[in-house]
């Protein structure tokens, strides 16, 4: 892990279960199964997920994880406008990547009317007394 991860204090057993918890959607393991592999009872599991320091370390090795996966993401998006053989598909994953790197945006057209019952005369007038304002500051 980082340097940050370094910071927390955890013994091996903590760190092994806090990446095997935040990496469960590949391992698929029970709550009792991931104790089992840490070595400890269930009852010490579920105390460590409530420890502060445990957490963070789960969430700095989720984020981890996390950065891995956006650029398998990105990999599967090339492979689709790339040999996608729809092409919904195909403009569907251009589209993504472009909204994704701020290229493309959606357009909204917005229009304001602004009504002012006031003469020509009235906004001369307030303005020369804004200027009058001004000049005494």
């Amino acid at each position: 892990m980082s340097d940050q991860s370094k910071k927390y204090a955890l013994n091996g057993s903590q760190r092994l279960a806090a990446e095997i918890l935040a990496t469960n959607d590949v391992h698929k393991m029970t709550l009792a199964q991931i104790a089992q592999e840490a070595g400890v009872s269930d009852r010490t599991l579920y105390r460590w997920k409530q420890d502060p320091d445990f957490i963070a370390y789960q969430n700095e090795v989720a984020e981890l994880t996390m950065k891995d996966f956006l650029a398998e993401a990105y990999n599967n998006l090339k492979d689709i406008v790339r040999a996608s053989g729809s092409e919904k598909n195909r403009l569907k994953a251009i589209e993504l990547v472009l909204k994704n790197q701020g290229r493309l945006t959606e357009v909204q057209k917005i229009e304001a009317k602004v009504e002012d019952s006031r003469s020509n005369d009235a906004i001369e007038a307030e303005i020369d007394n804004l200027k009058k304002l001004l000049a005494e500051m």
